[in-house]
């Protein structure tokens, strides 16, 4: 610890001999402290030995370097270091380490290592320290040898202007190939929570996706059917054949086969008829069975017409029941 104010008080000391100023007590009072603290630091600094040295000949910026700080003393003497309070000035101190005290035929020794931090940006920059000797009323400084250490610059000075063919410029243009790392410990982690987030999405939404894709598909399939259905009957109302007639009401079979999962390409319209039990598809297939045995037009759209209606009915309980169901 450090004291810092350290003030001296003599008692009942006369320096008449010395001044020759006897005959004036109050001169006397003024110049009798003044003498003793000279006398007194004389005694001392002969007594005393302080020694002072930094770790190495250079600093740079922010860096820690050691000062070693040593004081041999007599025994009987009480001395102090300079602590945390003190200023080290102009360096910054970061922290201390303390030796205990060494004493051998009556001569003590204490050390102390401060680490130090610069942010000035001297080219040379000087440090001494002192210690302090506790007196019965005050205390007395001693100070260290001065030690110095040349400050190194990270960044060379730069011109204040420069032209771009002056410039301290290397180029290489020449491709340097990186090879490629993958970090595996990331890319599992990764996989691992995307493969979890499909499981709970699958869990809590899996019945409306199969749902969703199943309409999507039912659609498409529907639109296909009606193109092509479409397409067979304007081509058989142009070119009329007992074939073309046969080859549309194919095309509607293999629909609804699968559409509703029966064998309707193996049912006979006859068979279709007692299944379904609906008039309107009932004279539609007899007037579909007239043109193909009978060879005969007649109004060729009427009953694809009602083929077309009954594959749309079907179509749309069939949507109902997979939205619902």
């Amino acid at each position: 610890m450090i004291l810092k104010n350290c003030k001296l008080k003599i008692k009942n000391y006369e320096l008449r001999a010395v001044t020759g100023w006897s005959h004036s007590p109050k001169l006397s009072y003024i110049l009798t402290p003044i003498f003793y603290i000279i006398f007194l630091s004389s005694v001392h600094a002969q007594e005393i030995k302080v020694q002072a040295k930094f770790s190495g000949d250079s600093v740079k910026i922010g860096k820690p370097i050691e000062f070693y700080l040593s004081a041999h003393y007599p025994e009987s003497l009480n001395l102090l270091f300079p602590d945390s309070t003190f200023s080290f000035a102009p360096f910054e101190l970061q922290k201390k380490i303390y030796f205990p005290t060494k004493t051998e035929n009556g001569i003590s020794k204490d050390s102390v290592v401060y680490m130090l931090a610069t942010y000035e940006v001297d080219s040379i920059q000087t440090l001494k320290l002192p210690v302090f000797v506790v007196n019965k009323m005050d205390c007395t400084q001693v100070f260290s040898n001065t030690d110095s250490v040349y400050f190194q610059n990270l960044v060379k000075a730069i011109p204040d202007s420069l032209t771009t063919e002056k410039l301290p410029l290397k180029v290489n243009t020449n491709y340097l190939s990186v090879r490629w790392q993958l970090n595996y410990i990331l890319f599992a982690i990764g996989g691992g929570i995307l493969l979890i987030a499909l499981v709970l999405v699958w869990v809590f939404f899996g019945k409306r996706i199969r749902k969703y894709f199943k309409l999507k598909r039912m659609a498409k399939s529907y639109e296909t059917f009606r193109i092509k259905f479409e397409s067979s009957v304007e081509k058989l109302d142009r070119d009329f054949s007992p074939q073309s007639v046969e080859t549309s009401l194919v095309i509607w079979k293999n629909y609804l086969e699968t559409l509703l999962s029966k064998p309707y390409t193996k049912y006979t319209s006859k068979e279709i008829r007692t299944i379904e039990n609906s008039e309107e598809l009932g004279y539609a297939l007899s007037e579909i069975d007239r043109m193909i045995y009978g060879n005969t037009k007649g109004n060729v759209h009427a009953p694809f017409a009602g083929l077309k209606n009954y594959v749309r009915q079907q179509f749309e309980k069939k949507k109902e029941e997979v939205a619902h169901g």
